[in-house]
């Protein structure tokens, strides 16, 4: 086929090009798809150990407020507040011993489960204080200064909590420890100004314990200048610019990227501290990002490695190949009489050897199949168009044999005139199609014919449009259908008048003809019955509807048929749809395939059916 020369730089460009976009490309979109999600997998992963961290310390925070309340609200309503007001008193007695006593043992009761409790001090109006266990923490003024006693003096008969982290006192670790204070004002107390307790916070060890386990990042509570809390890191933690802008935003949890940092804040309710995750981006991501970029330099050197061997193998191999398929898509174009030039290469040869002789032998098998089909299509279409009614003949005969028994000469000689219609459009040979206006003046005979039979028993209403009438259409097409609303659908309506009507126009470029009548109807298995497997009889019901389906589909194709819409005891509805074939058009047989005496008789049946039928 002379294809070497052609071939021998466009197969090769061409293969190399559908191998980087059919494999290289779809394998980096994969990969960097992967990535993507495998980023932000990992990305939320981190996130979502961030948020446990940060519930946990948060929670934790929530807890000890609630105790810390709980065991102050013990304290000042012991012994419904009598053990507090006697122990503020300043003179010495008995009852004041005693309610000293009392705070002790509570102070104890309270302490004893794991002994975090530091001290309970009452503070005096007159800017004394009862300390009951050890010397008074603060001086006056200190206290005064301390921002959490200054917001418990305004909020009278609420606890008031707070974190301390600054003047600590008593403790070898103090400087590794953070202090709960919980401070309540009474107002039915006079001469008390305030009661505090002192307790010792979780808050650091557990911070201490999740940076030292390996987890996503570091967690501090820090100050709103960014300061921690005492622990194993003190001093300022977070940048004095992230830290403005976590005071800016009322957000419930705040990111901020600084330095290569990942600063995650959540505020701590009421306390005017945060608690701040610090998450190293590059060493949450770096390792899956290592190994992602040694995978796409392996895959590159592969792909290199692949086109190179591509521009060896294709001039040894692809070339004769171009040919075969060049030789295919000739047969793909319906080109049967291609042959694909041969080659020295052993296997390829063999596979254009096959090629050229499968070609030839499908060449002959269509010729073969299209000859037999063409028979087989006319035999089909002849022996459909055949088929009629041997009960309808014998019928008609009887019915002449009556009318001449009873002397009616005058209806005898218009039967006689209606059946000769119907006879000379069936045994007529002249094409299978004739206009749909010839069809009319068929099947009003045949209406004639069967009103006198059924002896007025229904009637009939025909609605054609003069368009419709002009287009052509395969004989005898209405007639079966008509046939089976007369004989079978009106069967057993007793005294109900049987209606048929007939509508014929054109929707769409189809020409849609429908014969309703009002019988006794069929359910949806007796229409399946009908319309599948057509062509093959099961009853006398069936015959007339699956043969006309047949020959609509066999002369037209199966987008055109029949359709049936039925309920039981109402109406039956089939509707055939048709091309439009005008008189101009050579599809479907001559233009005039009437014989004289079927035009001359289809004129008057028109009006007997009119005058007389109806």
């Amino acid at each position: 086929m002379g294809m070497k020369k052609v071939f021998k730089s466009s197969l090769v460009r061409d293969v190399v090009t559908s191998y980087i976009w059919m494999i290289v490309f779809p394998v980096m979109i994969v990969l960097g798809i992967a990535f993507v999600v495998a980023s932000r997998y990992i990305y939320s992963a981190a996130m979502d150990s961030v948020a446990v961290a940060q519930n946990s310390v948060l929670a934790l925070y929530e807890d000890e407020i609630r105790s810390t309340s709980i065991a102050l609200s013990h304290v000042v309503n012991m012994n419904g507040g009598t053990t507090i007001r006697e122990a503020a008193k300043q003179n010495g007695g008995e009852q004041e011993k005693e309610a000293l006593k009392q705070l002790d043992t509570m102070f104890h009761l309270l302490a004893a489960p794991e002994y975090s409790l530091l001290d309970i001090q009452i503070y005096r109006k007159d800017k004394t204080a009862v300390i009951p266990r050890w010397q008074m923490r603060y001086s006056q003024e200190e206290l005064r200064e301390k921002a959490w006693y200054q917001a418990a003096l305004k909020q009278p008969g609420q606890v008031y909590c707070t974190l301390e982290d600054k003047d600590y006192f008593y403790r070898i670790r103090s400087s590794q420890e953070a202090m709960l204070v919980a401070a309540f004002v009474p107002e039915d107390m006079p001469e008390i100004e305030c009661v505090a307790l002192y307790k010792l916070s979780k808050i650091p060890d557990t911070l201490k314990k999740y940076n030292r386990s390996g987890g996503i990042g570091q967690i501090y509570v820090v100050n709103q200048y960014g300061v921690s809390l005492p622990g194993e890191f003190n001093g300022q933690i977070v940048p004095e610019q992230v830290m403005e802008k976590l005071r800016e935003s009322k957000a419930e949890e705040i990111q901020v990227s600084w330095g290569g940092i990942r600063y995650i804040a959540r505020e701590i309710p009421k306390s005017g501290r945060y608690v701040v995750s610090l998450v190293d981006q590059w060493e949450m991501l770096g390792q899956f990002g290592l190994f992602s970029l040694v995978s796409l330099i392996v895959i590159f050197g592969v792909v290199l490695l692949f086109i190179v061997y591509f521009r060896w193998y294709m001039d040894r191999l692809l070339v004769p190949l171009g040919g075969l398929t060049e030789g295919m898509k000739e047969v793909e174009r319906h080109n049967l009489d291609v042959r694909v030039d041969m080659c020295r290469q052993e296997d390829i040869a063999s596979m254009i050897s096959i090629f050229n002789s499968m070609v030839g032998q499908i060449r002959q098998l269509i010729l073969e199949k299209e000859h037999a089909e063409k028979e087989k299509y006319q035999e089909e279409l002849h022996a459909l168009q055949s088929q009629m009614n041997p009960h309808f003949l014998m019928n008609t005969l009887n019915t002449l044999k009556f009318m001449a028994i009873s002397a009616h000469f005058d209806g005898m000689r218009d039967m006689v005139d209606a059946l000769e219609n119907i006879l000379a459009a069936i045994l007529n040979r002249d094409g299978g199609f004739y206009r749909l206006s010839d069809e009319k003046s068929v099947l009003d005979s045949y209406i004639y014919i069967m009103q006198f039979r059924y002896m007025d028993s229904f009637e009939v209403d025909i609605h054609i449009s003069e368009e419709a009438l002009m287009c052509k259409v395969p004989k005898l097409i209405l007639q079966p259908i008509v046939e089976n609303s007369i004989t079978h659908g009106f069967d057993g309506l007793e005294e109900k008048l049987g209606l048929i009507v007939i509508n014929g126009r054109i929707e769409e470029d189809r020409l849609v003809l429908e014969v309703r009548d009002n019988g006794k109807g069929m359910d949806r298995e007796q229409i399946a019955r009908i319309l599948t497997e057509p062509g093959k009889p099961k009853g006398r019901r069936t015959i007339g509807v699956s043969n006309t389906d047949r020959r609509i589909k066999l002369n037209f194709g199966p987008q055109y048929g029949v359709d049936i819409q039925s309920e039981p005891g109402s109406f039956t509805a089939v509707r055939l749809i048709l091309p439009v074939i005008r008189p101009e058009d050579n599809a479907g047989g001559s233009t005039e395939t009437r014989t004289e005496k079927g035009e001359r008789t289809g004129n008057k049946d028109d009006v007997q059916c009119t005058d007389r039928g109806r």
